[in-house]
């Protein structure tokens, strides 16, 4: 009996040995294949294919994304404070730089239809007048799942890619502006 038992261990040793091998040589070529040909380093597309709605109701993917070279996607909710007091700089850096390659995305994360009243006037009265995404059941079920607290922004290039770091928290124009030149000078 003890014998059996020995070799029963053995092998879910080397089994488990086996599968954390194919692991790790997974994870190495995931890693040398997110390196572009620029040399510049991305991650995967962290939105995915998703289908949604704008908070107007239009139908909107990720094609979305390749409207610019850059997209600062600010996922927000209706019962955050610091959320609705940085809409009205993002409004403004959102017009003025439209021109520059550069479209600001909001992401509702607790409205789950468009026509939300709270949401349409929360967006009129901070004139953040950037398409505002709602959150379909491919957003909750993704990106939305791992985002801990509101504001989270990321930045994603034309693609979809997430190029630099995710930030929680919000920030002031000036704030905003220089990570976006920063973000902006590595998609260019």
């Amino acid at each position: 009996m003890k014998k059996y038992i020995k070799t029963g261990k053995v092998f879910i040793f080397k089994a488990v040995g086996l599968f954390l091998m194919g692991l790790m040589l997974t994870s190495c070529a995931d890693r040398e294949n997110e390196k572009e040909e620029s040399g510049r380093q991305t991650s995967k597309n962290v939105f995915g294919s998703f289908t949604s709605e704008t908070l107007e109701g239009t139908e909107i993917t990720q094609d979305i994304f390749a409207e610019a070279d850059l997209t600062m996607v600010n996922i927000w909710g209706t019962f955050c404070g610091p959320c609705i007091r940085e809409m009205p700089e993002l409004g403004e850096i959102s017009r003025e730089y439209g021109e520059k390659g550069v479209q600001i995305v909001g992401m509702l994360c607790d409205v789950y239809e468009s026509g939300d009243e709270t949401a349409l006037k929360i967006v009129e009265e901070t004139q953040a007048d950037y398409i505002h995404i709602v959150a379909s059941s491919d957003l909750q079920n993704g990106i939305l799942r791992q985002v801990q607290a509101v504001p989270t922004t990321i930045f994603v290039d034309s693609e979809g890619n997430q190029i630099g770091e995710i930030y929680t928290g919000s920030r002031d124009k000036k704030g905003w502006t220089e990570i976006i030149e920063e973000t902006l000078g590595e998609v260019k």
